[in-house]
Protein backbone atom coordinates (compact mmCIF):
# COMPACT_ATOMS: atom_id res chain seq x y z
CA UNK A 1 0.00 0.00 0.00
CA UNK A 2 3.21 2.47 0.50
CA UNK A 3 4.23 2.07 -2.41
CA UNK A 4 0.98 2.93 -4.38
CA UNK A 5 0.86 5.81 -1.74
CA UNK A 6 4.27 7.08 -3.28
CA UNK A 7 3.35 6.13 -6.87
CA UNK A 8 0.43 8.53 -6.51
CA UNK A 9 2.42 11.23 -5.85
CA UNK A 10 4.72 10.86 -7.81
CA UNK A 11 1.96 10.87 -10.59
CA UNK A 12 0.56 13.91 -8.99
CA UNK A 13 4.26 15.69 -8.77
CA UNK A 14 4.35 15.18 -12.71
CA UNK A 15 0.70 16.13 -13.46
CA UNK A 16 1.36 19.34 -11.53
CA UNK A 17 4.08 20.80 -14.32
CA UNK A 18 2.52 19.25 -16.99
CA UNK A 19 4.70 20.44 -20.08
CA UNK A 20 7.71 20.78 -17.57
CA UNK A 21 7.60 17.30 -17.72
CA UNK A 22 7.13 16.89 -21.33
CA UNK A 23 9.90 18.97 -22.19
CA UNK A 24 12.13 16.68 -19.82
CA UNK A 25 11.37 13.69 -22.03
CA UNK A 26 12.10 15.28 -25.50
CA UNK A 27 15.88 14.33 -24.71
CA UNK A 28 15.03 10.50 -23.86
CA UNK A 29 12.59 10.29 -26.74
CA UNK A 30 15.14 11.27 -29.19
CA UNK A 31 18.11 9.57 -27.54
CA UNK A 32 15.87 6.18 -27.26
CA UNK A 33 14.19 6.66 -30.88
CA UNK A 34 17.87 7.39 -32.68
CA UNK A 35 19.44 3.83 -30.97
CA UNK A 36 16.28 2.13 -32.12
CA UNK A 37 16.34 3.05 -35.55
CA UNK A 38 19.88 2.26 -35.69
CA UNK A 39 19.68 -0.76 -34.51
CA UNK A 40 16.59 -2.07 -36.26
CA UNK A 41 18.35 -0.59 -39.68
CA UNK A 42 21.97 -2.66 -38.28
CA UNK A 43 19.74 -5.83 -37.96
CA UNK A 44 18.06 -4.96 -41.42
CA UNK A 45 21.40 -4.60 -42.75
CA UNK A 46 22.80 -7.87 -41.36
CA UNK A 47 19.88 -9.78 -42.78
CA UNK A 48 19.98 -8.46 -46.16
CA UNK A 49 23.59 -9.26 -46.19
CA UNK A 50 22.95 -12.67 -45.29
CA UNK A 51 20.46 -12.81 -47.77
CA UNK A 52 22.43 -11.90 -50.56
CA UNK A 53 25.47 -14.19 -49.51
CA UNK A 54 22.86 -17.31 -49.73
CA UNK A 55 21.28 -16.10 -52.79
CA UNK A 56 24.67 -15.77 -54.67
CA UNK A 57 26.36 -19.18 -53.04
CA UNK A 58 23.46 -21.28 -51.36
CA UNK A 59 26.04 -22.02 -48.50
CA UNK A 60 28.34 -23.84 -50.91
CA UNK A 61 31.93 -25.25 -50.04
CA UNK A 62 33.76 -24.50 -52.90
CA UNK A 63 37.24 -26.83 -54.01
CA UNK A 64 39.47 -25.08 -56.26
CA UNK A 65 42.89 -25.83 -57.44
CA UNK A 66 45.74 -24.35 -55.68
CA UNK A 67 46.63 -21.52 -57.57
CA UNK A 68 43.65 -20.69 -59.06
CA UNK A 69 43.44 -19.98 -62.59
CA UNK A 70 43.63 -17.16 -65.03
CA UNK A 71 40.73 -15.98 -67.53
CA UNK A 72 40.70 -12.50 -69.54
CA UNK A 73 37.23 -11.83 -70.11
CA UNK A 74 36.24 -10.16 -73.20
CA UNK A 75 34.10 -7.28 -72.58
CA UNK A 76 32.88 -5.56 -75.44
CA UNK A 77 32.55 -1.58 -74.92
CA UNK A 78 29.00 -0.83 -73.99
CA UNK A 79 28.99 1.66 -76.90
CA UNK A 80 29.84 -1.11 -79.21
CA UNK A 81 26.88 -1.21 -82.36
CA UNK A 82 25.33 -4.48 -82.59
CA UNK A 83 26.84 -7.50 -84.08
CA UNK A 84 25.42 -8.93 -87.35
CA UNK A 85 24.40 -12.87 -86.76
CA UNK A 86 25.82 -13.55 -90.17
CA UNK A 87 29.58 -12.22 -89.15
CA UNK A 88 29.44 -14.40 -86.20
CA UNK A 89 28.63 -17.06 -88.98
CA UNK A 90 31.40 -16.24 -91.17
CA UNK A 91 33.75 -16.25 -88.14
CA UNK A 92 34.67 -12.29 -88.16
CA UNK A 93 33.92 -12.36 -84.48
CA UNK A 94 37.20 -12.07 -82.35
CA UNK A 95 37.07 -14.11 -79.04
CA UNK A 96 40.63 -12.98 -78.47
CA UNK A 97 42.91 -15.38 -76.56
CA UNK A 98 41.45 -16.85 -74.04
CA UNK A 99 43.93 -19.12 -72.03
CA UNK A 100 42.80 -20.56 -68.25
CA UNK A 101 46.14 -21.87 -66.93
CA UNK A 102 46.21 -24.10 -63.82
CA UNK A 103 48.78 -24.71 -61.17
CA UNK A 104 47.08 -28.09 -60.80
CA UNK A 105 43.84 -29.44 -61.63
CA UNK A 106 40.82 -31.18 -60.08
CA UNK A 107 39.24 -34.59 -61.93
CA UNK A 108 36.18 -35.86 -61.78
CA UNK A 109 37.59 -38.69 -59.43
CA UNK A 110 37.45 -36.25 -57.27
CA UNK A 111 34.18 -35.37 -57.46
CA UNK A 112 32.91 -39.08 -56.95
CA UNK A 113 35.28 -39.43 -53.71
CA UNK A 114 33.10 -36.24 -52.01
CA UNK A 115 29.77 -38.22 -53.30
CA UNK A 116 30.40 -41.16 -51.79
CA UNK A 117 32.48 -40.18 -48.65
CA UNK A 118 31.65 -36.96 -47.71
CA UNK A 119 28.69 -37.47 -45.26
CA UNK A 120 28.20 -33.76 -44.35
CA UNK A 121 27.51 -32.98 -48.06
CA UNK A 122 24.36 -33.35 -49.81
CA UNK A 123 25.30 -32.89 -53.49
CA UNK A 124 28.38 -32.14 -55.39
CA UNK A 125 28.53 -30.37 -58.79
CA UNK A 126 31.79 -30.43 -60.72
CA UNK A 127 32.39 -27.03 -63.15
CA UNK A 128 34.36 -26.01 -65.77
CA UNK A 129 34.58 -22.16 -66.50
CA UNK A 130 35.85 -20.70 -69.30
CA UNK A 131 35.23 -17.71 -71.59
CA UNK A 132 33.76 -16.98 -74.91
CA UNK A 133 32.02 -13.60 -76.73
CA UNK A 134 28.61 -14.63 -76.33
CA UNK A 135 26.23 -12.87 -79.08
CA UNK A 136 22.60 -13.11 -78.55
CA UNK A 137 19.79 -11.34 -80.88
CA UNK A 138 22.55 -9.86 -82.89
CA UNK A 139 24.36 -8.13 -79.82
CA UNK A 140 26.72 -8.56 -77.09
CA UNK A 141 26.34 -10.68 -73.43
CA UNK A 142 28.09 -8.09 -71.44
CA UNK A 143 29.85 -10.73 -69.79
CA UNK A 144 32.55 -13.45 -71.18
CA UNK A 145 32.33 -16.27 -68.53
CA UNK A 146 30.40 -19.62 -69.46
CA UNK A 147 30.80 -22.39 -66.62
CA UNK A 148 29.74 -25.74 -68.10
CA UNK A 149 27.92 -27.75 -64.95
CA UNK A 150 26.71 -31.03 -64.16
CA UNK A 151 22.93 -31.79 -63.74
CA UNK A 152 23.07 -31.96 -59.94
CA UNK A 153 24.00 -27.66 -59.94
CA UNK A 154 20.05 -27.36 -59.00
CA UNK A 155 20.12 -29.23 -55.83
CA UNK A 156 23.84 -27.45 -54.78
CA UNK A 157 22.46 -24.12 -55.68
CA UNK A 158 19.04 -24.89 -54.52
CA UNK A 159 17.59 -23.20 -58.15
CA UNK A 160 14.82 -23.87 -59.88
CA UNK A 161 13.74 -23.25 -63.18
CA UNK A 162 11.27 -20.56 -64.70
CA UNK A 163 10.43 -21.94 -68.06
CA UNK A 164 11.94 -24.59 -70.03
CA UNK A 165 14.24 -27.46 -68.75
CA UNK A 166 17.97 -27.74 -67.66
CA UNK A 167 20.63 -30.15 -68.75
CA UNK A 168 19.84 -33.88 -68.49
CA UNK A 169 23.05 -36.77 -68.22
CA UNK A 170 21.95 -37.51 -71.81
CA UNK A 171 23.27 -33.50 -72.56
CA UNK A 172 26.04 -34.16 -70.97
CA UNK A 173 27.75 -37.38 -72.35
CA UNK A 174 26.46 -35.98 -75.32
CA UNK A 175 28.49 -32.38 -75.15
CA UNK A 176 25.41 -30.90 -76.61
CA UNK A 177 25.36 -26.93 -77.73
CA UNK A 178 22.67 -25.99 -75.66
CA UNK A 179 22.94 -23.19 -73.08
CA UNK A 180 20.45 -22.45 -69.72
CA UNK A 181 20.28 -18.78 -68.63
CA UNK A 182 20.02 -16.65 -65.59
CA UNK A 183 16.56 -15.03 -64.92
CA UNK A 184 18.28 -11.91 -63.91
CA UNK A 185 21.13 -11.73 -67.40
CA UNK A 186 17.70 -12.03 -69.43
CA UNK A 187 15.18 -9.49 -67.94
CA UNK A 188 18.04 -6.89 -66.99
CA UNK A 189 19.49 -7.03 -70.86
CA UNK A 190 16.56 -8.40 -72.81
CA UNK A 191 13.39 -6.80 -70.66
CA UNK A 192 11.48 -8.77 -68.35
CA UNK A 193 8.57 -12.24 -69.58
CA UNK A 194 10.86 -12.19 -72.10
CA UNK A 195 10.71 -16.03 -73.11
CA UNK A 196 14.21 -16.97 -74.88
CA UNK A 197 13.62 -20.72 -74.71
CA UNK A 198 14.13 -22.22 -78.11
CA UNK A 199 16.17 -19.18 -79.68
CA UNK A 200 20.31 -19.47 -81.14
CA UNK A 201 22.77 -17.67 -79.35
CA UNK A 202 26.47 -17.56 -80.51
CA UNK A 203 29.43 -18.37 -78.81
CA UNK A 204 32.97 -17.30 -80.24
CA UNK A 205 36.28 -19.05 -79.15
CA UNK A 206 39.36 -18.48 -80.94
CA UNK A 207 37.66 -17.05 -83.50
CA UNK A 208 35.29 -20.07 -84.06
CA UNK A 209 31.73 -19.92 -83.52
CA UNK A 210 29.34 -22.25 -82.72
CA UNK A 211 25.54 -22.23 -82.37
CA UNK A 212 24.08 -22.94 -79.18
CA UNK A 213 19.94 -23.48 -78.39
CA UNK A 214 18.62 -22.31 -75.29
CA UNK A 215 16.58 -24.68 -73.76
CA UNK A 216 15.57 -23.26 -70.47
CA UNK A 217 15.97 -19.77 -68.16
CA UNK A 218 16.44 -20.51 -64.32
CA UNK A 219 14.25 -18.49 -62.08
CA UNK A 220 16.33 -15.51 -59.59
CA UNK A 221 16.82 -16.38 -56.46
CA UNK A 222 15.51 -14.15 -54.19
CA UNK A 223 17.48 -12.10 -52.87
CA UNK A 224 19.31 -11.80 -55.73
CA UNK A 225 20.28 -8.71 -57.84
CA UNK A 226 21.34 -8.63 -60.72
CA UNK A 227 23.03 -11.64 -62.98
CA UNK A 228 26.32 -13.62 -61.30
CA UNK A 229 29.22 -15.12 -62.65
CA UNK A 230 27.07 -18.53 -63.41
CA UNK A 231 24.65 -16.49 -65.31
CA UNK A 232 25.46 -18.49 -68.58
CA UNK A 233 25.87 -22.32 -68.22
CA UNK A 234 25.99 -25.57 -70.44
CA UNK A 235 26.31 -28.98 -69.89
CA UNK A 236 29.92 -29.92 -68.49
CA UNK A 237 31.43 -32.09 -71.10
CA UNK A 238 30.03 -29.34 -74.03
CA UNK A 239 32.23 -26.77 -72.09
CA UNK A 240 35.11 -29.15 -72.16
CA UNK A 241 35.22 -30.62 -75.32
CA UNK A 242 33.61 -27.14 -77.40
CA UNK A 243 35.21 -23.95 -75.58
CA UNK A 244 38.22 -25.06 -73.37
CA UNK A 245 41.57 -24.02 -75.50
CA UNK A 246 43.27 -26.24 -72.57
CA UNK A 247 43.00 -29.71 -70.97
CA UNK A 248 39.82 -31.16 -72.08
CA UNK A 249 39.55 -34.12 -69.06
CA UNK A 250 39.91 -32.06 -65.76
CA UNK A 251 37.43 -29.26 -64.06
CA UNK A 252 38.11 -25.81 -61.79
CA UNK A 253 35.45 -26.16 -59.17
CA UNK A 254 34.09 -28.69 -57.18
CA UNK A 255 30.94 -26.71 -55.50
CA UNK A 256 29.86 -28.95 -52.28
CA UNK A 257 26.15 -28.14 -51.04
CA UNK A 258 26.28 -28.47 -47.17
CA UNK A 259 22.95 -27.68 -45.24
CA UNK A 260 24.17 -26.78 -41.78
CA UNK A 261 24.51 -23.01 -40.76
CA UNK A 262 26.69 -23.39 -37.77
CA UNK A 263 30.04 -22.64 -38.07
CA UNK A 264 31.26 -25.52 -35.81
CA UNK A 265 29.35 -28.07 -38.36
CA UNK A 266 30.50 -26.32 -40.99
CA UNK A 267 34.21 -26.12 -40.37
CA UNK A 268 33.58 -30.25 -39.90
CA UNK A 269 32.67 -30.43 -43.57
CA UNK A 270 35.41 -28.13 -44.69
CA UNK A 271 37.46 -30.28 -42.80
CA UNK A 272 35.99 -33.74 -43.65
CA UNK A 273 36.33 -32.58 -47.84
CA UNK A 274 39.80 -31.36 -46.85
CA UNK A 275 40.78 -34.90 -45.62
CA UNK A 276 39.22 -36.82 -48.67
CA UNK A 277 40.70 -35.29 -50.98
CA UNK A 278 43.91 -35.34 -49.59
CA UNK A 279 43.56 -39.56 -49.53
CA UNK A 280 42.39 -39.49 -52.73
CA UNK A 281 45.05 -37.69 -54.41
CA UNK A 282 47.72 -39.82 -52.51
CA UNK A 283 48.70 -36.63 -50.07
CA UNK A 284 50.92 -37.94 -47.22
CA UNK A 285 51.08 -36.16 -43.44
CA UNK A 286 53.15 -33.40 -43.99
CA UNK A 287 52.98 -32.63 -47.84
CA UNK A 288 51.04 -29.20 -49.05
CA UNK A 289 47.25 -29.47 -50.47
CA UNK A 290 47.24 -28.87 -54.44
CA UNK A 291 43.68 -27.45 -53.79
CA UNK A 292 42.16 -24.96 -51.62
CA UNK A 293 38.89 -25.34 -49.56
CA UNK A 294 36.67 -22.78 -49.09
CA UNK A 295 33.50 -22.06 -47.36
CA UNK A 296 31.49 -19.27 -48.83
CA UNK A 297 29.73 -18.39 -46.06
CA UNK A 298 32.84 -16.80 -44.23
CA UNK A 299 31.87 -13.73 -46.53
CA UNK A 300 28.71 -13.87 -44.52
CA UNK A 301 30.04 -13.81 -41.09
CA UNK A 302 32.77 -11.24 -42.00
CA UNK A 303 30.15 -9.02 -43.23
CA UNK A 304 27.81 -9.84 -39.75
CA UNK A 305 30.65 -8.91 -37.75
CA UNK A 306 31.97 -5.77 -39.97
CA UNK A 307 27.54 -4.97 -39.92
CA UNK A 308 27.50 -5.42 -36.22
CA UNK A 309 30.56 -3.31 -35.44
CA UNK A 310 29.03 -0.16 -37.28
CA UNK A 311 25.94 -0.74 -35.71
CA UNK A 312 27.73 -0.77 -32.59
CA UNK A 313 29.23 2.39 -33.26
CA UNK A 314 26.05 4.40 -34.52
CA UNK A 315 24.46 3.58 -31.20
CA UNK A 316 27.10 5.02 -28.96
CA UNK A 317 27.04 7.99 -31.33
CA UNK A 318 23.25 8.34 -30.93
CA UNK A 319 23.59 7.28 -27.29
CA UNK A 320 25.29 10.40 -26.29
CA UNK A 321 21.58 12.38 -26.86
CA UNK A 322 20.63 10.11 -24.02
CA UNK A 323 23.40 11.31 -21.96
CA UNK A 324 22.28 14.95 -22.75
CA UNK A 325 18.90 13.90 -22.03
CA UNK A 326 19.27 12.27 -18.54
CA UNK A 327 21.16 15.29 -17.58
CA UNK A 328 18.49 17.49 -18.86
CA UNK A 329 16.01 14.53 -16.49
CA UNK A 330 18.28 14.91 -13.34
CA UNK A 331 18.38 18.54 -13.52
CA UNK A 332 14.71 18.87 -13.32
CA UNK A 333 14.53 16.75 -10.67
CA UNK A 334 16.88 18.92 -8.88
CA UNK A 335 14.71 21.58 -9.33
CA UNK A 336 11.54 19.69 -8.65
CA UNK A 337 12.74 19.14 -5.14
CA UNK A 338 13.99 22.64 -4.42
CA UNK A 339 10.31 23.64 -5.47
CA UNK A 340 8.66 21.17 -3.23
CA UNK A 341 10.64 21.38 -0.10
CA UNK A 342 7.37 22.28 1.94
CA UNK A 343 5.51 19.34 0.26
CA UNK A 344 8.38 16.93 1.74
CA UNK A 345 8.49 18.43 4.80
CA UNK A 346 4.39 17.69 5.28
CA UNK A 347 4.59 14.55 3.99
CA UNK A 348 7.99 13.79 6.95
CA UNK A 349 5.79 15.49 9.63
CA UNK A 350 2.60 13.25 9.14
CA UNK A 351 4.44 9.79 9.41
CA UNK A 352 6.52 9.38 5.82
CA UNK A 353 9.69 7.80 6.02
CA UNK A 354 12.95 8.90 4.25
CA UNK A 355 12.23 5.68 2.03
CA UNK A 356 9.26 7.08 1.16
CA UNK A 357 10.53 10.24 -0.13
CA UNK A 358 13.01 8.36 -1.91
CA UNK A 359 11.17 6.72 -3.94
CA UNK A 360 8.47 9.02 -4.83
CA UNK A 361 10.63 10.97 -6.27
CA UNK A 362 12.80 8.00 -8.02
CA UNK A 363 9.29 7.45 -9.60
CA UNK A 364 8.67 10.50 -10.87
CA UNK A 365 12.28 10.23 -12.91
CA UNK A 366 11.73 6.67 -13.55
CA UNK A 367 8.11 7.39 -14.92
CA UNK A 368 9.71 10.41 -16.91
CA UNK A 369 12.38 8.31 -18.52
CA UNK A 370 9.97 5.45 -19.08
CA UNK A 371 7.24 7.85 -20.89
CA UNK A 372 9.95 9.09 -23.33
CA UNK A 373 11.07 5.53 -24.08
CA UNK A 374 7.77 4.07 -24.92
CA UNK A 375 7.23 7.42 -27.31
CA UNK A 376 11.03 6.96 -28.57
CA UNK A 377 10.24 3.44 -29.37
CA UNK A 378 7.75 4.21 -31.24
CA UNK A 379 8.88 6.89 -32.96
CA UNK A 380 11.37 4.38 -33.69
CA UNK A 381 10.07 1.82 -35.27
CA UNK A 382 7.65 4.12 -37.62
CA UNK A 383 11.14 5.64 -38.67
CA UNK A 384 13.04 2.33 -39.31
CA UNK A 385 9.99 1.50 -40.89
CA UNK A 386 9.66 4.32 -43.80
CA UNK A 387 13.54 4.10 -44.31
CA UNK A 388 13.28 0.11 -44.82
CA UNK A 389 10.31 1.38 -47.49
CA UNK A 390 13.02 3.56 -49.22
CA UNK A 391 15.81 1.34 -49.00
CA UNK A 392 14.61 -1.50 -51.71
CA UNK A 393 17.46 -4.04 -50.19
CA UNK A 394 16.32 -3.59 -46.75
CA UNK A 395 12.45 -4.25 -47.79
CA UNK A 396 10.56 -6.56 -45.59
CA UNK A 397 14.13 -6.97 -43.80
CA UNK A 398 13.46 -4.16 -40.57
CA UNK A 399 11.57 -5.13 -37.68
CA UNK A 400 11.41 -4.45 -34.51
CA UNK A 401 12.80 -7.94 -32.51
CA UNK A 402 12.27 -8.96 -28.96
CA UNK A 403 15.62 -7.57 -28.30
CA UNK A 404 15.29 -3.81 -29.60
CA UNK A 405 11.91 -3.29 -27.37
CA UNK A 406 14.45 -4.79 -24.25
CA UNK A 407 17.07 -2.56 -25.06
CA UNK A 408 14.40 0.45 -25.24
CA UNK A 409 12.91 -0.61 -21.89
CA UNK A 410 16.26 -1.08 -20.68
CA UNK A 411 17.67 1.83 -21.25
CA UNK A 412 14.87 4.21 -20.14
CA UNK A 413 14.66 2.44 -16.80
CA UNK A 414 18.44 3.02 -16.30
CA UNK A 415 18.05 6.47 -17.39
CA UNK A 416 15.72 7.06 -14.81
CA UNK A 417 17.07 5.27 -12.15
CA UNK A 418 20.76 6.71 -12.79
CA UNK A 419 19.07 10.58 -13.47
CA UNK A 420 16.71 10.36 -10.63
CA UNK A 421 18.78 8.60 -7.52
CA UNK A 422 21.13 11.78 -6.50
CA UNK A 423 18.11 13.90 -6.30
CA UNK A 424 15.82 11.97 -4.86
CA UNK A 425 18.64 10.40 -2.03
CA UNK A 426 18.53 14.69 -1.37
CA UNK A 427 14.65 14.75 -1.34
CA UNK A 428 14.83 12.52 1.70
CA UNK A 429 17.65 13.32 3.44
CA UNK A 430 15.97 16.91 4.54
CA UNK A 431 14.87 17.30 7.86
CA UNK A 432 11.31 17.82 7.85
CA UNK A 433 11.29 20.52 10.33
CA UNK A 434 13.82 22.65 8.29
CA UNK A 435 11.72 21.79 4.87
CA UNK A 436 8.44 22.84 6.69
CA UNK A 437 10.01 26.11 7.31
CA UNK A 438 10.35 26.71 3.46
CA UNK A 439 6.52 26.42 2.97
Amino acid sequence: MAHLINLWFALLGLGSNKLRSALTTLGIIIGVGAVIIIVSLGNGLRRSAEKQMEAFSSGTVEVRPMGGYMMPMPMPAPTAAPVAVEAVKRGVVLGGPIMPMYAQSLGLRDVEALRRLATSVTAVDAQFETGARVVWRGRYLPMGQVVGVTPEFLRVYRREMKVGRFFTEADDEAAAPVVVLDEGLVDMFFGEDVNPVGETLYMTVQSVPQAFTIIGVMGQKEGAMGFGPRSLLVPLRTAQLRLSQGSRGTINMIAARVDARASAERRYAVAQINTILRARRGLTPGMPEDFNVHDTLEYSEEMTRVTRTITMVLSLIAGISLIVGSIGLMNIMLVSVSERTWEIGLRRAVGAQQIDILLQFLAEAVLLALVGGAIGLALGAVGSYVVSLLVQSLKGLVWLSLDVVLIAVGVSSAVGVAAGLYPAWRAALLPPTQALRHG
